[in-house]
């Protein structure tokens, strides 16, 4: 999913300074200018084939950008158009007419995470300000035998997908614990802002879902985990890699959600991912929940993940999006520029969206962006 990096006050005349420091960064990053040499494989070849670095004008005033309220296909010109089978890594630089820039990245999944991202984009930031930053280290796990079903990714699809962008202030947010808080009784619930949040996406999400067929169907809710912060192996903040494993909480039935007992089942699964060795494990069972047949929400929290910091010497992004590319119901939550609350993208199938954007229990915390 490519991050977009907007900048009011980009001043920067010659590209090639930010080419060259591109160019520096990836002697550290290596993988990220190799190639997969088939859409199959499974290791990076280490050629040094570099990255492609996109240039465009944009019409479009920056506030245009600055004050949107959903992901709609006028941020599709912001970006590359689509990693393919063997590339790592696409930029592309927006130039506006009326002034400032978005830079927009796009890393391929299969070899980075979020933190690995955001190291990566804070790496090259730092090079372009003529600073020395922390090289990265990399971990090279030993190769499994994975038993993965075969099962085809969305390509093409027919369903019109709606995307929205709502904003929950931490003073709604803190409502929000208090009541969930309320909900465990002599056990409170001590619920995080994300995972009060996670589970309050989840129930409209599904409730949505449920109004609009008429009928209650078990869904799965799938929360991407920091492996950094969960396995035994060492590993820091600066390891790069696609560190991160997808738990599940599945077949939840949608007439019995409450939001403590989707808290309460997140947490028993990602108590249970504390080491890397189980990995195949939790891979294969992920993917055959994902083709169990029940609707898949996935989540993606990025909050104090600091991508609101990330500085080529034009000062800190006016806002950063994480542009969501493929079909499915999606949850991207990531901390507001200023820090006083929680931007959430929402993907959902266009007449689910109207339904769930409307939802008295969630407008209750929503804020106008």
């Amino acid at each position: 999913m490519p991050l977009i990096f907007f900048y009011q006050n980009y001043k920067i005349s010659d590209t090639n300074i930010l080419k060259k420091s591109l160019s520096q960064c990836l002697t550290q990053y290596y993988p990220f200018a190799g190639r997969f040499q088939s859409p199959s494989a499974d290791h990076i070849a280490c050629n040094d084939e570099g990255v492609k670095f996109l240039e465009a004008s944009i019409d479009s005033p920056l506030d245009y950008f600055l004050l949107k309220k959903e992901q709609d296909k006028t941020l599709d010109q912001l970006i590359p158009n689509g990693l393919d089978n063997h590339n790592m890594m696409e930029i592309q630089l927006n130039h506006f007419t009326c002034g400032g820039a978005a830079l927009t990245v796009s890393v391929s999944h299969k070899i980075a995470d979020g933190v690995t991202t955001l190291n990566l984009c804070n790496h090259w930031a730092a090079l372009t300000r003529g600073e020395s930053p922390v090289n990265p280290s990399f971990v090279f796990l030993p190769k499994s035998n994975f038993n993965i079903p075969d099962y085809q990714v969305m390509g093409t699809c027919k369903v019109e997908y709606a995307n929205r962008i709502f904003k929950f202030p931490n003073s709604k947010l803190n409502e929000l614990k208090k009541t969930i808080d309320a909900m465990g009784g002599i056990t409170p619930v001590n619920p995080t802002r994300v995972e009060s949040l996670t589970s309050l996406l989840f129930k409209c999400a599904v409730g949505a879902a449920t109004t609009k067929s008429g009928c209650l169907h078990p869904s799965n809710l799938f929360q991407a985990v920091n492996l950094r912060n969960k396995d035994s192996k060492g590993f820091t903040k600066l390891t790069a890699g696609n560190l991160s494993v997808m738990v599940f909480v599945e077949k939840m039935d949608s007439g019995q959600i409450e939001l403590d007992q989707v808290i309460t089942s997140l947490r028993k699964e990602i108590v249970e991912q504390r080491d890397v060795k189980e990995l195949s494990e939790v891979l294969e069972k992920s993917v055959l929940v994902f083709m169990n047949g029940c609707p898949n929400y996935t989540f993606t929290s990025l909050c104090r993940l600091p991508y609101n910091q990330v500085d080529f010497g034009w000062g800190k992004p006016d806002r950063v999006m994480l542009r969501v590319v493929h079909p499915g119901s999606y949850f991207i939550l990531m901390d507001t520029a200023c820090g006083d609350g929680i931007e959430v993208t929402v993907q959902l199938e266009e007449d689910e969206m109207a339904i769930f954007e409307n939802d008295k229990e969630l407008l209750a915390y929503v804020q106008d962006i």
